[in-house]
């Protein structure tokens, strides 16, 4: 060991100044350099390996987000709108039976009209029935426009929720101040009838004949029979 150690030592005294101090720099490199390869360089490459990974990750959760995102688009409820358009017709229905509600005193009942009207007849002498006759009830809410789905239809259709209006047609004979005078007291009656068609014709003068179409209204649709 000495042997070659006095060989390296020998061979470096008889080199140049320059040539010396060139190999005197490479050693000094070398021992700086090769720490910094061994601490330094290998954690750059796992940074530079995270880098990579945390890349990817980033990459595969845009993508998981990204279904997610239409996954929640499918799941919008397709009956959404149809629940909407039956609530607001709930709603509508509510309002107005609550304003129906507040006139039961106020209007003759269904089921009484027919006998209200002829009532009222018994006492003008001078007048005699010519017919008599119940009309269809009708829905006072109309059917929501087909934009409105068959959901808001069944609010009316399915669960026969709706204010009815109900109608009789009388035909009455007699001179014209006896027919007024029986006009006259129905409209002067305790509870009230709506009025609907009224038409007079002259049959036999002085006779003539009043046709004459009245209303009231009610949450049933079967409460009238004549």
């Amino acid at each position: 060991m000495n042997a070659l150690w006095r060989k390296w030592a020998d061979r470096y005294g008889s080199l140049s100044r320059r040539e010396q101090l060139l190999i005197g720099a490479a050693i000094l490199a070398a021992v700086f350099f090769l720490p910094l390869t061994l601490w330094v360089d290998p954690p750059s490459k796992r940074a530079s390996t995270l880098r990579t990974q945390l890349d990817t990750q980033q990459k595969e959760l845009d993508a998981l987000q990204a279904q997610v995102a239409g996954l929640k688009a499918q799941l919008v409820d397709p009956d959404a709108a149809n629940r909407r358009a039956l609530a607001e017709l709930q709603a509508r229905l509510t309002s107005i039976d609550g304003e129906i509600g507040s006139l039961d005193d106020k209007l003759v009942p269904p089921q009484k009209m027919g006998k209200v009207l002829q009532t009222v007849l018994s006492r003008h002498r001078g007048l005699s029935l010519v017919s008599l006759r119940s009309l269809a009830p009708e829905p006072l809410l109309a059917p929501p426009e087909e934009k409105k789905n068959a959901a808001a239809k069944s609010a009316v259709v399915v669960r026969q929720e709706n204010i009815w209006r109900h109608g009789l047609e009388i035909r009455i004979s007699g001179s014209y101040g006896d027919l007024h005078a029986y006009v006259a007291e129905l409209e002067r009656a305790p509870q009230r009838l709506l009025w609907g068609g009224m038409a007079l014709k002259v049959t036999t003068w002085p006779r003539s004949e009043l046709t004459l179409t009245v209303y009231t209204l009610s949450r049933e649709r079967d409460w009238l029979a004549v």
